[in-house]
């Protein structure tokens, strides 16, 4: 009888905290483990996936998971760990490039959408899906309220250095989640999501201007 696994909203919690502190640190073997272990959990889920899964997938034996991990909720852990730390990672180097806060927006935003391609996003069934959706709200602290804490603060930088309008940091934050979340959840019927162009333009008319307080005609 497979035990089941942690819920995903506590173990996408615990991974958001560890990630924002730590970063995507895996060694190269760890690597294929947990890249095997998101496969599965995209297919199964946390109540339904076994170690004897991630083996298979992985070409690791059992044996040898359960000497680098204590058992499947810490894999699961670790390798939600990495893939949001990667996540993360990424768009922390665009905005060291991209200085710009509206642009910053509209590439966050794109990224956001990007989940949508994201195996866990791609390969769930909807309510699977749902189910990850609302892992992002659950928690304490919650992978949301870690977020807006970032966002926050990287709007309050931007307004204290003049770079965008005074405004109020945190209702802005979490304007600006929110309406990540709500096209995570549910289709567009304005725009293909899949098209960036697409994207960058509504993020560009009707998200950034939260931040900069301008319409952008079009």
């Amino acid at each position: 009888m497979t035990r089941p696994g942690a819920p995903l909203p506590s173990l996408m919690g615990r991974a958001v905290a560890r990630a924002l502190l730590t970063g995507p640190q895996a060694t190269e073997a760890d690597a294929r483990i947990f890249e095997a272990t998101i496969a599965v959990l995209a297919r199964r889920g946390t109540r339904e996936a076994t170690m004897d899964d991630v083996a298979a997938e992985s070409g690791v034996s059992r044996a040898t998971l359960f000497r680098r991990f204590s058992g499947k909720d810490e894999l699961f852990e670790r390798a939600l760990t990495r893939e949001i730390g990667l996540l993360l990672a990424g768009l922390a180097q665009r905005f060291e490039v991209i200085t710009d806060p509206t642009e910053q927006v509209i590439e966050g935003f794109l990224d956001c959408m990007r989940l949508n391609d994201h195996i866990l996003f791609k390969t769930t069934d909807p309510e699977r899906r749902t189910d990850l959706v609302d892992a992002l709200c659950q928690g304490d602290p919650s992978p949301i309220a870690l977020v807006h804490y970032a966002v926050r603060s990287n709007i309050a930088k931007n307004q204290a250095a003049g770079k965008i309008p005074p405004g109020l940091p945190d209702l802005q934050a979490d304007a600006l989640i929110h309406i990540c979340i709500g096209y995570l959840a549910a289709p567009s019927v304005a725009i293909d999501l899949t098209d960036p162009d697409a994207v960058r333009t509504l993020a560009r008319v009707a998200i950034a201007p939260i931040l900069t307080g301008a319409t952008v005609a079009q």
